[in-house]
């Protein structure tokens, strides 16, 4: 499919497809920062057009001389809203229902999650998100049969990967004298810090300057740490951390407490992912490539909360697939 992106008075971003099934287009009035390409290249198999309107201080002329004239393009109008846009949502409403089109009005945060599968993280720490006003920990219903995966996978997992051990074990100690096992303090559920166990992929003085996050091409990593990285490898320790019951097979991604506490202050919702146990794999990990920093921290929480409101079987065997398309497609970090 080959879409085209058109840049319109600076305002309004059109994006078109000629392959798309439906004559309805999509009027997004929130910051659009959530929508990813892919996300983007799903919603036009659905819709014939698809606008964006970010912020503005002149929305009067942006709707009346911008929207207005597309409007004329279709019969059927999917109006994503948000309330702290009540001004703008209203006029397009307006809009539509004088020209009698058809309209469908969905929030910004019912819409995330029915059809981009991920929960809508606000910009703004003063706004609120309806649906994650009470987010629970997993009761019995999720409990036992993810403890069920964890321990029945994490066993064949060891028993499989032995010789990757024993391998691991001698290419490190040869490459970069020093321990084999890395021991890193990250924070897991309910806030409660743990000793996650790797393969060490980094020399010894690799935080002589202070925690960072690790980057593409990172100066600090060996050889064989390089390899372990971009196949998982370095993970496998983890599974003595699913056995010690400090994590789970699948879960938010458990951070540093370093780095948590900077996201708590400044990503609304953050500190909702620590109602349930963190994993070596997770949702965000395999529908978000692999970031570091505050952005791409918000945007892997859409996923890891969307993990936590809509669990099921289901979800938790397709992570786990997707997993290993990353492994054997050799799409780690």
């Amino acid at each position: 499919m080959k879409n085209t992106y058109i840049s319109n008075r600076r305002y309004v971003h059109r994006l078109l497809s000629k392959t798309a099934v439906s004559e309805e287009v999509l009027i997004v009035t929130s910051y659009d920062y959530f929508l990813q390409k892919h996300d983007l290249s799903s919603l036009l198999k659905r819709y014939k057009e698809i606008i964006l309107i970010p912020h503005t201080d002149d929305d009067d002329y942006l709707l009346n001389h911008t929207v207005r004239p597309l409007l004329d393009k279709f019969e059927k109008v999917h109006l994503v809203t948000n309330p702290i846009y009540d001004k703008r949502n209203r006029v397009i409403y307006e809009l539509v229902v004088r020209k009698n089109k058809s309209i469908r009005i969905t929030t910004v945060y019912d819409f995330c999650e029915k059809f981009l599968k991920k929960v809508y993280i606000p910009e703004d720490v003063n706004e609120i998100n309806p649906n994650l006003l009470t987010i629970p920990a997993f009761g019995r219903r999720v409990r036992y049969p993810k403890k069920i995966i964890d321990v029945t996978i994490s066993a064949i997992l060891f028993l499989l990967t032995v010789p990757i051990w024993i391998f691991s074990y001698f290419r490190i100690r040869l490459q970069s004298p020093g321990p084999v096992f890395f021991y890193q303090e990250r924070v897991g559920m309910n806030n409660k810090l743990f000793n996650c166990i790797k393969f060490r992929s980094m020399g010894l003085d690799a935080e002589q300057n202070g925690a960072t996050f690790s980057k593409k091409n990172d100066s600090r990593i060996f050889g064989y740490g390089s390899f372990m990285r971009l196949t998982r490898i370095d993970e496998l320790p983890q599974i003595i951390n699913i056995f010690r019951r400090d994590l789970s097979l699948i879960g938010p991604r458990p951070e540093r407490p370093v780095f948590t506490e900077t996201f708590d202050e400044i990503i609304p919702y953050y500190n909702l992912r620590h109602n349930i146990k963190p994993g070596i794999t997770g949702y965000a990990q395999v529908m978000y490539s692999y970031g570091a920093g505050v952005f791409d921290a918000r945007h892997k929480l859409m996923y890891d909360l969307y993990y936590i409101r809509n669990w099921s079987l289901f979800l938790e065997l397709k992570i786990i697939l997707l997993t290993a398309v990353v492994i054997f497609g050799k799409r780690g970090r």
